[in-house]
């Protein structure tokens, strides 16, 4: 590829697929006009990606679009160079993008017709892994013929599942496609590990419609999220208020009060590591029935709340990380009241009020031995944090 092509000068979202050769699949579904974005999206994160189409895809979108999305020529016939057979020795994952029905009986049953089933059939051989996004009409999906050739194919490749709207399974985001394959093909840091993230802030009643909150975005715990289950996590999310929400993808309870997520905290199951990014209430007001006379000045009461750390640490055996937020002080104090949480953690992560709706922070990651402060996206910030759990789980 010439170093000049625009698909060498994405903006990058991260490095898990660099290196990394994906082969892409594209067969006959309307959903293939979708294949440019999803290319983009591949490079974006480090791809070389390849890209095999079938006849009945190019009637569907132009053969020189499909070029300039991955910036080298396509492969539409196989040749003296037996494509496949270099697939099969070549790619790090294969994703078939979209699958139309046709598509997934050739593969359920060994029929190698065209390029993309060709180089599937010597993949599966080769053991490669697969990744399949079936698109189709609702009622062809509802075949049970189709049905059981999902079934069949789902023995040597991941299937994503489509989003059922206006009577079509329609691909997912390119963003929930893109998130599987950097969790199959990726640097699988935290492969098979369980990670619970609580994040968002919380929000206490005054009344029966009035809430004390605070300006916690959730940028930090949806970033932490994806990023986790980018690295191979299984990923849970606790969320309170947040303007920022997480990918589909992302398992997700929300929460709102101290007391749902001190019940949740109660019934909660067993985690490799629990990192918590949230901005909790530390004071509960005094609630009032009904609507409070909006006519009148009004004091709020307000008691300390408890610190839900400590019960989280009672019912959590495995890697604890907190957070500590400061505001209008030293660095040297905020570490020294971050250290103070050191108690009931393994770990805290230190930052500023500032930072609070930024996609940029200033952080110090404090253990019991070190203090390391970074300046950094809160997404690369959250990649050196999940890197440091890799290395102590």
């Amino acid at each position: 590829m010439n170093p000049h092509h625009p698909a060498n000068n994405v903006t990058s979202k991260g490095d898990y697929l660099k290196d990394k050769n994906i082969w892409l699949g594209i067969t006959g579904s309307v959903s293939c006009v979708e294949t440019i974005g999803i290319t983009r999206e591949l490079l974006r994160y480090g791809a070389n990606v390849t890209i095999v189409a079938n006849r009945a895809a190019l009637e569907l979108v132009g053969e020189k679009a499909l070029e300039f999305a991955c910036g080298k020529p396509i492969i539409k016939e196989i040749t003296g160079q037996v494509e496949h057979v270099i697939a099969g020795y070549e790619a790090d994952l294969l994703m078939i993008s979209p699958c139309c029905a046709t598509s997934l009986g050739k593969m359920a049953n060994g029929i190698g017709d065209n390029p993309p089933m060709l180089v599937a059939l010597t993949c599966i051989g080769a053991k490669t892994p697969i990744v399949v996004a079936p698109a189709m009409d609702k009622n062809m999906t509802n075949s049970k013929i189709v049905q059981k050739n999902i079934k069949a194919v789902r023995k040597f490749a991941t299937i994503i599942d489509p989003l059922v709207i206006e009577g079509k399974a329609k691909l997912p985001s390119k963003e929930r496609i893109v998130a599987e394959v950097c969790k199959i093909a990726g640097p699988r840091k935290l492969t098979g590990k369980k990670i619970l993230i609580i994040g968002g802030g919380s929000s206490e009643p005054i009344d029966d419609v009035r809430v004390i909150t605070n300006k916690s975005s959730g940028f930090m715990a949806t970033s932490l999220s994806e990023t986790a289950f980018a690295m191979g996590a299984d990923v849970e999310l606790w969320l309170g208020n947040a303007i920022h929400e997480p990918g589909e993808w992302i398992k997700t309870t929300r929460f709102s009060t101290l007391t749902k997520l001190k019940n949740m905290v109660k019934s909660m199951k067993p985690y490799d590591a629990i990192i918590m990014p949230a901005a909790l209430s530390d004071f509960i007001p005094a609630q009032t029935k009904g609507k409070l006379d909006s006519s009148e000045p009004i004091t709020i009461k307000m008691k300390k709340a408890p610190k839900i750390i400590s019960s989280i640490r009672k019912k959590h055996k495995g890697l604890l990380y907190a957070f500590k937020l400061g505001s209008r002080i030293s660095d040297s104090k905020l570490i020294e009241k971050a250290k103070a949480l050191l108690k009931n953690s393994d770990c805290v992560i230190a930052n500023y009020s500032d930072a609070m709706g930024s996609k940029d922070s200033k952080v110090a990651i404090i253990d019991k031995e070190n203090t390391d402060w970074i300046t950094e996206s809160k997404m690369e910030i959250s990649k050196r944090i999940l890197e440091k759990i890799a290395l102590e789980i």
